[in-house]
């Protein structure tokens, strides 16, 4: 995978030679900034802009920075999001600090991101989780800096430059939403203990200049309307401004789903039906609920169940924009995902398989040799995206977690190319 430098103007030296006006210019120079291959290039740093109000984040701008890249992605990629055919980003970790890398030609090249400078240990987020990406253009993250403060940043040029944000008080980043380019939602928790920790939301509407607390729970404070101090968030989303949903998981190991109607003010939970034969079973929200593009009434859960022996992947599916949810057994055993509400792809017995009717029926995808080849020796799927009914990616690791590769598909997984 072949990474591209971001481009650097060149400049020309004007000089003024003779009383008659004539002018000469001098050859152009490339620049670049930041550290060797492979070290991350430290951000150029601005100035703060002015203190907001009391409980909301302090911001301030990152400028532009390009870095002597390496020829390949150097780091074993950890997550990626696929934003469209051509759009997406991959990411991993090295030395504890994200290495970030975005493609706009379907994977051909990659160009290396940085969010953060060397005070940032922000390890390899999932997506979702405290990297977020809305489209090709706006992403958020979230980590926590030397001086264990947490810290914000965000992109509207596809992490060609960031602006960096610090919140009120030390924490981490549980979830990212974004129900547009100015309205978002950030979870965070701290002091997990015993199964519980307490939980903040965060609420933007500048696009991440400013982060306001909406709603909190602590040890000492729980209180009716806000979210639960059992479990940890395993994914939120907003559909809009006034919409969301966060999933929960933790040592109760049932469903467990809140929803706001008013912007994250106020929480209550959902009721999550189990099927009666799954009810000494261990079923639990393994991310973030999800709205098809086709169909926003339609949406599904992605869910782990542990029945005796057999380890499953299966789903919660809503048809009434997310009033009602409803579980749905698919009996594959690995990542799945969706295209669309009809269109969906999941490991059974190491071998991928389709479904064309919305989960109804699912049916191997015949044999290819490359992604064969790939799986004996990375057989963990760590991830799996489809962003049509045609293109994906495919994220596999080794046993031993030291190695990753990342694989593509133009034609709904019959055919795989190595990125």
């Amino acid at each position: 995978m072949k990474t591209t430098n971001l481009p650097v103007k060149k400049t020309a030296l004007l000089a003024l030679l003779t009383a008659v006006s004539l002018t000469a210019c001098s050859p152009g120079s490339t620049e670049t900034a930041g550290g060797p291959a492979g070290t991350g290039g430290a951000a150029a740093s601005a100035a703060a802009s002015p203190a907001p109000a009391s409980g909301t984040a302090a911001s301030q701008n990152a400028e532009p920075t390009a870095s002597a890249n390496p020829a390949q992605i150097q780091t074993r990629l950890a997550d990626f999001q696929l934003i469209s055919e051509t759009e997406g980003f991959a990411w991993g970790e090295t030395n504890g600090s994200l290495r970030l890398y975005r493609t706009d030609d379907g994977g051909r090249n990659w160009t290396l991101l940085h969010p953060w400078d060397d005070t940032v240990k922000s390890g390899a987020p999932l997506a979702g989780g405290s990297l977020y990406f809305l489209d090709a253009r706006h992403g958020w993250t979230a980590a926590a800096n030397d001086g264990r403060q947490a810290v914000t940043a965000y992109t509207a040029d596809g992490g060609r430059s960031w602006t960096r944000s610090t919140l009120d008080k030390p924490t981490s980043a549980a979830g990212l939403s974004f129900a547009d380019p100015l309205h978002g939602w950030m979870l965070t928790s701290s002091d997990a203990a015993m199964g519980k920790s307490e939980k903040t939301l965060y609420g933007t509407d500048n696009g991440g200049k400013d982060w306001k607390p909406l709603t909190s729970v602590s040890m000492d404070k729980p209180a009716p309307g806000t979210l639960p101090l059992s479990g940890h968030a395993s994914g939120m989303t907003f559909r809009d401004t006034g919409n969301g949903w966060i999933a929960l998981a933790g040592n109760e190991e049932k469903p467990v789903l809140y929803r706001t109607r008013d912007g994250g003010k106020t929480w209550n939970s959902v009721p999550m039906k189990l099927p009666q034969e799954l009810n000494d079973s261990s079923v639990t929200l393994d991310g973030a609920p999800v709205f098809f593009k086709d169909d926003s009434r339609k949406g599904w859960i992605p869910v782990q169940t542990l029945n005796g022996s057999t380890d499953s992947r299966d789903a919660y599916v809503t048809e009434d924009g997310g009033e009602t949810w409803t579980y749905k057994r698919t009996g594959m055993q690995n990542n799945l995902a969706f295209a669309d509400s009809l269109h969906g792809w999941g490991f059974k017995n190491k071998v991928l398989h389709a479904t064309s009717d919305g989960g109804g029926t699912w049916n191997p995808v015949p044999a290819d040799p490359v992604l064969t080849d790939t799986l004996k020796a990375n057989p963990n799927v760590i991830r799996m995206g489809f962003a049509t009914p045609q293109t994906g990616w495919l994220l596999l690791g080794s046993e031993d977690g030291k190695k990753s590769k990342l694989l593509k598909t133009s034609d709904a997984g019959k055919h795989w190319t190595l990125l």
